[in-house]
């Protein structure tokens, strides 16, 4: 039984196409949704957060404050996604997490205990143009615990 779907979403159209199936899904199965939103920590530069930082501020809030606004910036990104998931009836709420993208998805996966995975993937060509899941989709599905269904 499938009660819980996890859909990463980075703002991508491909993700747009996992999350229109997820709907399909959850409607038709009952189940509520999870959307996640990563951000890469390789791609956050120290930079950022020490400009955080001031004498009366320690490392540990500056932190916080970066999750703050990186959440709300993610949640306005999304704010249209979500209110279609609402609007379908789905119960649904959102989660922001920092660090590799792959192992972050499948650990949220795990804490909201989701049955489902469902992601986009935005097909890598070889040189023998032969497609291929994108590094994240790829590693998903490796590595979690759940089924994980790729959008192409």
């Amino acid at each position: 039984m499938v009660s819980r779907i996890l859909l990463p979403h980075d703002g991508t159209e491909m993700s747009d196409r996992a999350l229109d199936k997820a709907v399909e899904l959850a409607k038709a199965l009952k189940s509520e949704m999870v959307i996640v939103h990563i951000v890469d920590s390789r791609f956050v530069p120290p930079s950022a957060t020490l400009g955080f930082i001031s004498d009366k501020t320690s490392l540990e809030d500056a932190k916080v404050q970066l999750v703050k606004i990186l959440k709300s910036g993610a949640e306005q990104m999304l704010n249209n996604r979500m209110a279609k998931v609402k609007a379908s009836g789905i119960s649904v709420d959102f989660v922001l997490g920092v660090g590799s993208p792959s192992e972050e998805i499948v650990k949220i996966a795990r804490k909201v205990k989701a049955d489902l995975i469902v992601m986009g993937s935005r097909q890598l060509r070889g040189g023998s143009k032969l497609k291929t899941l994108g590094s994240v989709a790829r590693r998903v599905s490796e590595i979690a615990e759940c089924p994980v269904m790729i959008i192409h």
